[in-house]
């Protein structure tokens, strides 16, 4: 089954891209994804990987362009730069004085980071966690069964089985960068790594067995555009998923109203989505 037409640039190739993390030979999305992810990754790849692969080359040409000595400069001013809007937290992520980081791969530091007392721990399948896809696995069934609750390790020293321990802490989710794509999932082309970690994550989330809500912490965002792409990619997410916002975010087409000047004034920019069955399901944080 194809997506669609895509760009001859995502096509996967050994003599064009470095290696990168792929799907197994004989993998067979329909029969070894969970039921209807496949459908639901061929809309999004359709729309959002080739706008992916389009900001990484704007990230190559600005690369270019400073070799060259002209280096990046500030949009033009806009209402947010000039204006007086701010971003109000919800309670649960307020705090976040401090966070613990670690690969989503790794149960036995999962639980101990959830269970250290820290307001924030960051789950990665990026920098700190083998890019490849037996351990991309592992780390979105640790991530699904850590929002849960339900994710344990056998100490040895102890002889015992240790589980979460009951907390507020906030779970982030790090998905792969703009800048990684993912091959073996249609074929021969390539679809953007971080659509694939969060449309996965996000799958196979069940609103009423979450013990915390589901939160993404975004990975080098380089530019503002890059921002509007993950904000329009949770907007999809949570059309698909029946997803809903608060009144204060709702615009007429029941959308989140995060407009692009407001992305465009700092990469810190944070975004919530509630859902349905909790009003804390969904909320992201852009990052350097």
């Amino acid at each position: 089954m194809s997506p669609g037409p895509v760009s001859d640039a995502t096509r996967a190739s050994d003599a064009t891209y470095p290696p990168m993390n792929s799907a197994p030979a004989g993998f067979d999305p329909a029969r070894d994804l969970p039921p209807r992810l496949f459908d639901l990754l061929s809309s999004l790849h359709r729309e959002f990987t080739p706008r992916q692969q389009q900001l990484v080359a704007r990230r190559q040409e600005v690369l270019a362009a400073a070799h060259r000595g002209r280096l990046p400069d500030y949009l033009p001013p806009s209402p947010a730069t000039t204006g007086g809007w701010k971003v109000e937290l919800p309670d649960w992520c307020r705090d976040q004085r401090n966070q613990m980081t670690g690969p989503a791969d790794d149960a036995e530091l999962v639980v101990k980071m959830l269970n250290s007392g820290a307001p924030g721990v960051m789950l990665d399948l990026e920098d700190s966690m083998a890019n490849q896809w037996e351990h991309l696995n592992q780390g979105v069934d640790n991530i699904l069964k850590a929002l849960r609750g339900e994710l344990s390790y056998f100490d040895k020293k102890r002889n015992r089985t240790v589980g979460i321990q009951p907390s507020k802490t906030v779970v982030w989710t790090r998905p792969r960068g703009l800048h990684l794509s993912q091959g073996g999932v249609f074929g021969g082309e390539t679809m953007s790594a971080a659509l694939f970690d969060v449309a996965r994550v996000w799958h196979g989330i069940e609103p009423g067995a979450l013990k915390h809500p589901f939160s993404v912490y975004i990975p080098k965002s380089e530019s503002a555009e890059e921002a509007l792409w993950w904000r329009d990619l949770f907007q999809a997410l949570a059309r698909a998923r029946g997803g809903i916002c608060s009144r204060r975010w709702r615009e007429p087409g029941g959308c989140p109203r995060t407009t692009s000047s407001a992305w465009r004034s700092s990469r810190r920019t944070r975004w919530l989505i509630s859902s349905r069955s909790s009003p804390t399901t969904f909320a992201s944080i852009a990052s350097g």
